[in-house]
Protein backbone atom coordinates (compact mmCIF):
# COMPACT_ATOMS: atom_id res chain seq x y z
CA UNK A 1 0.00 0.00 0.00
CA UNK A 2 1.17 3.48 -0.79
CA UNK A 3 1.82 6.05 1.85
CA UNK A 4 -1.22 8.54 1.89
CA UNK A 5 1.68 11.15 1.97
CA UNK A 6 5.23 11.63 -0.09
CA UNK A 7 8.44 10.91 1.50
CA UNK A 8 9.26 14.33 1.70
CA UNK A 9 6.52 15.59 3.61
CA UNK A 10 6.37 12.90 5.99
CA UNK A 11 10.29 13.77 6.88
CA UNK A 12 9.54 17.65 7.29
CA UNK A 13 7.08 16.85 9.75
CA UNK A 14 9.70 14.37 11.39
CA UNK A 15 12.46 16.64 11.27
CA UNK A 16 10.41 19.13 13.14
CA UNK A 17 11.71 17.39 16.32
CA UNK A 18 14.96 18.17 15.77
CA UNK A 19 17.84 16.48 14.23
CA UNK A 20 18.31 12.68 12.99
CA UNK A 21 19.22 9.75 10.98
CA UNK A 22 17.98 8.01 8.25
CA UNK A 23 16.77 4.73 10.37
CA UNK A 24 15.67 7.17 13.31
CA UNK A 25 13.48 9.17 10.70
CA UNK A 26 11.47 6.27 9.16
CA UNK A 27 10.87 5.05 13.01
CA UNK A 28 9.54 8.74 13.89
CA UNK A 29 7.32 8.90 10.90
CA UNK A 30 5.71 5.56 11.87
CA UNK A 31 5.14 6.77 16.10
CA UNK A 32 4.22 9.91 14.63
CA UNK A 33 1.64 8.69 12.18
CA UNK A 34 0.47 5.82 14.46
CA UNK A 35 1.47 3.30 11.75
CA UNK A 36 -0.88 5.21 9.13
CA UNK A 37 2.61 6.18 7.35
CA UNK A 38 5.65 3.55 7.00
CA UNK A 39 8.61 4.50 5.07
CA UNK A 40 11.48 2.52 3.85
CA UNK A 41 14.85 3.06 2.88
CA UNK A 42 14.28 3.12 -0.96
CA UNK A 43 12.21 6.40 -0.46
CA UNK A 44 13.79 7.87 2.26
CA UNK A 45 17.52 8.31 1.29
CA UNK A 46 16.49 9.37 -2.58
CA UNK A 47 14.28 11.83 -0.45
CA UNK A 48 16.85 13.37 2.09
CA UNK A 49 19.40 13.67 -0.57
CA UNK A 50 16.85 15.84 -2.65
CA UNK A 51 15.70 17.85 0.11
CA UNK A 52 19.38 18.97 0.92
CA UNK A 53 19.97 19.60 -2.54
CA UNK A 54 16.74 22.17 -2.69
CA UNK A 55 17.94 23.82 0.87
CA UNK A 56 14.98 22.49 2.75
CA UNK A 57 18.18 20.20 4.96
CA UNK A 58 21.43 20.40 5.75
CA UNK A 59 24.11 17.64 6.50
CA UNK A 60 26.35 16.22 8.88
CA UNK A 61 28.58 13.04 9.88
CA UNK A 62 28.69 11.84 13.03
CA UNK A 63 31.09 9.83 14.56
CA UNK A 64 32.20 6.31 13.07
CA UNK A 65 30.44 3.68 14.50
CA UNK A 66 31.94 0.36 14.83
CA UNK A 67 28.57 -1.43 14.46
CA UNK A 68 28.61 0.12 11.09
CA UNK A 69 32.02 -1.17 9.86
CA UNK A 70 33.29 2.57 10.77
CA UNK A 71 31.58 4.47 8.88
CA UNK A 72 29.48 7.32 10.32
CA UNK A 73 25.41 8.58 10.54
CA UNK A 74 24.48 11.04 8.16
CA UNK A 75 22.61 13.54 10.36
CA UNK A 76 19.53 15.72 8.68
CA UNK A 77 17.97 18.90 9.91
CA UNK A 78 15.77 21.07 8.79
CA UNK A 79 17.37 24.60 7.44
CA UNK A 80 15.16 27.52 7.63
CA UNK A 81 13.49 26.91 4.60
CA UNK A 82 12.77 23.46 5.76
CA UNK A 83 11.21 24.50 8.69
CA UNK A 84 8.83 27.38 6.72
CA UNK A 85 7.98 24.21 4.42
CA UNK A 86 7.28 21.93 7.16
CA UNK A 87 4.88 24.37 8.90
CA UNK A 88 3.07 25.70 5.50
CA UNK A 89 1.82 21.92 5.07
CA UNK A 90 1.16 21.12 8.77
CA UNK A 91 -2.30 21.82 8.41
CA UNK A 92 -2.42 19.56 5.06
CA UNK A 93 -0.91 16.68 7.20
CA UNK A 94 -2.57 16.80 10.78
CA UNK A 95 -4.86 14.28 10.21
CA UNK A 96 -1.76 11.68 9.94
CA UNK A 97 0.55 13.14 12.21
CA UNK A 98 -0.39 13.26 16.03
CA UNK A 99 0.12 17.25 15.84
CA UNK A 100 -1.40 19.85 18.46
CA UNK A 101 -4.36 21.87 16.88
CA UNK A 102 -3.53 25.69 16.37
CA UNK A 103 -4.58 28.36 17.91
Amino acid sequence: MDAPISAKAALLQALIQGEGFGLDLIDRVKTRTGGKVVLGPGSVYPALREMERDGLLKSREGDPLPERGGRPRIYYKLTAAGARAAVEQAATVRGLFLLPAEG
